[in-house]
């Protein structure tokens, strides 16, 4: 069997292996795999291009190497945008912020209300992962948000108070959500149902979720299977504005 033809079949292995599990384990485990299946295909397109006069290139090309970019592409494809976001271009426009500055003002009272009475909840915002899933299994509410409307459906003794606020476009979609936690071994035993909901979520797409703890009233956040704890006022304003963006 030729050199190309083993370094193709196990690039191909790994990231089969790759797409399998990827609903099955944490977020940083998913990132070595992907970064294992890249390294293997550019080792396999780096000994193909200093190789090209030992082959019959255009039929080797066809029939191996376009369909494996394809698969990689695929593989790889959230990192491929986070990569247009750090240069600033998103689905062919430059980006702009998606939350807006009034919604943006009226979220930050209304988690700084439920953070004051020790009130928990989780907020979810879709970002270009698709949560149509969980909203279709949500109580349904369609409605802009407020800090009133944030307020009043984390209530406590409410039909609505434990699950999840689905946001999207700046209208809130759903109340009442439920994500899969996360299984991760890593996470503090004694952390709540409410974190582990919003980390398990992270970890399955790349929303991005406001926690607010109704043991102390801190508020965290996650993103990408990462919880950032007990943060600032002025913290979350950042994540918000560097990660809710078209």
């Amino acid at each position: 069997m030729h050199e190309f033809d083993i370094l193709l079949i196990n690039t191909y292995l790994l990231a089969i292996f790759s797409m399998v599990v990827r609903n099955k384990i944490n977020a940083i485990t998913m990132r070595t795999l992907k970064v294992l299946t890249f390294l293997m295909a550019v080792l396999f397109y780096w000994t193909l291009f200093t190789n090209l006069d030992a082959i019959d290139t255009w039929a080797f090309m066809l029939s191996r190497a376009v369909p494996l970019l394809v698969v990689i592409v695929v593989i790889i494809n959230y990192e491929f945008r986070l990569l247009m976001e750090a240069v600033g271009v998103k689905r062919g426009r430059l980006i702009s912020n998606a939350i807006k500055d009034d919604v943006k003002n009226e979220l930050i009272h209304g988690i700084d209300y439920l953070s004051r009475h020790k009130i928990g909840a989780i907020i979810t915002f879709e970002r270009n992962d698709s949560l149509q899933e969980y909203i279709d299994h949500a109580f349904s509410i369609e409605a802009p948000l407020s800090s009133e409307l944030i307020g009043s459906m984390f209530m406590p003794n409410t039909p609505l108070h434990d699950g999840a606020v689905i946001v999207k476009d700046n209208i809130i979609k759903c109340a009442g959500a439920y994500f899969p936690p996360s299984e991760s071994e890593k996470i503090p035993k004694n952390m709540g149902s409410r974190h582990r909901a919003a980390i398990g979520i992270s970890e399955r797409n790349d929303s991005f979720t406001v926690v607010v703890s109704e043991e102390s009233g801190a508020i965290s956040v996650t993103i990408d299977g990462y919880l950032d704890e007990d943060i600032s006022r002025e913290s979350l304003i950042l994540y918000l504005e560097k990660y809710l963006q078209n």
